[in-house]
């Protein structure tokens, strides 16, 4: 049984709510139904503090400085320019891993779709002469 089972169902409800309580989106008489249970129940009053210390740790994070470190464009422009192992791949099969052979592909494509309907119709036969003879 999970912990939000366990709950009592006001408490399930106010937990429910708590996100909505200090960034104004529930109604005034939602609001103070919260506030009224938060002032009973420590569970809840101790969760609601979780998410007010939350909130304010986000709303602060605007004020930080994410300046990126010097290099960090050339370093990232310097990685990319060089190929891969699976673009050197694909160049070593001349097309295996990029699709570039699309006449292949599609004679593959033929050929196997042939077959399926020859051995399609081979069962057909194979039926069709079985119940002649049933």
């Amino acid at each position: 049984m999970s912990a939000a089972a366990a709950l009592p169902p006001r408490c399930a409800s106010t937990r429910a709510d708590l996100p909505g309580l200090d960034g104004h989106e529930l109604s005034t008489r939602r609001a103070t139904e919260l506030r009224s249970h938060l002032a009973e129940c420590a569970d809840c009053a101790a969760l609601a503090s979780s998410f007010r210390t939350v909130r304010r740790t986000l709303a602060d994070l605007h004020h930080v400085s994410a300046a990126p470190p010097e290099g960090l464009l050339d370093s990232i422009l310097d990685r990319t320019a060089a190929p891969t192992v699976v673009e050197k791949a694909a160049v070593l099969g001349r097309g295996a891993v990029s699709g570039a052979r699309p006449k292949v592909i599609a004679a593959g494509a033929g050929i196997g779709a042939v077959a399926t309907v020859g051995a399609g119709l081979l069962a057909w036969r194979a039926l069709r002469a079985r119940r002649a003879t049933a």
